[in-house]
């Protein structure tokens, strides 16, 4: 259940980062060896919620990754969803909260991150709109304005984002669209961003 303070910050809202192991990904990392014997790595992915972000770019929100990891599924990923931005090999992850600042002038109070793990709260101390998953550790749930009931990989991304929607009275105009057949996927050029 949401807040009046949380509806509150969704209307200000211009950008939502996200975590990715354990928020988009249930956390469980598969890898395998290439026929070069090449480690390469696998991430499922939920399609819901592909799809939340999705709409919440179609609404005018723009979405990012922020992850310490590095794959380029991660780059196929965010350019199948018209994301803005792609930080990965990032420790420090409140540098992406920065870097977006000082290049584009997107505010910290304008921004939403979710989170899952203490890799993510020195982020989720410094944005307006702090979200946390079900499987999230106590320190991020802690600071965060709402925790999805979902686990991550199991549509938690898409629970907040229509969250986020419903409080800035967009919800049924996805709905509507989907319905007519008007919603189209956004474009965007993806900026990726290695090593903050």
């Amino acid at each position: 259940m949401t807040t009046p303070l949380f509806e509150q910050k969704a209307k200000r809202l211009k950008l939502l980062l996200t975590d990715v192991d354990g928020v988009m990904t249930n956390g469980t990392l598969s890898f395998f060896t290439d026929e070069k014997g090449v480690a390469r790595e696998i991430k499922n992915f939920e399609s819901l919620d592909g799809m939340g972000l999705l709409f919440l770019a179609y609404c005018g929100i723009q979405t990012g990754i922020v992850s310490k990891g590095a794959s380029p599924t991660l780059e196929f990923w965010a350019q199948a969803l018209g994301m803005n931005y792609l930080f990965y090999n990032t420790s420090v992850k409140h540098r992406a909260l920065e870097f977006l600042q000082q290049e584009y002038g997107i505010l910290p109070e304008e921004t939403a991150f979710i989170g899952d793990d203490l890799i993510d709260i020195g982020l989720l101390s410094r944005v307006g709109l702090p979200l946390a998953v079900a499987n999230s550790v106590p320190e991020a749930k802690q600071l965060a304005l709402y925790t999805s009931p979902r686990h991550g990989g199991a549509a938690a991304v898409r629970d907040i984002a229509e969250q986020i929607l419903k409080a800035r009275g967009q919800w049924q105009r996805v709905v509507q669209d989907n319905l007519s057949g008007a919603f189209q996927n956004p474009k965007r050029p993806l900026r990726i961003v290695k090593g903050l």
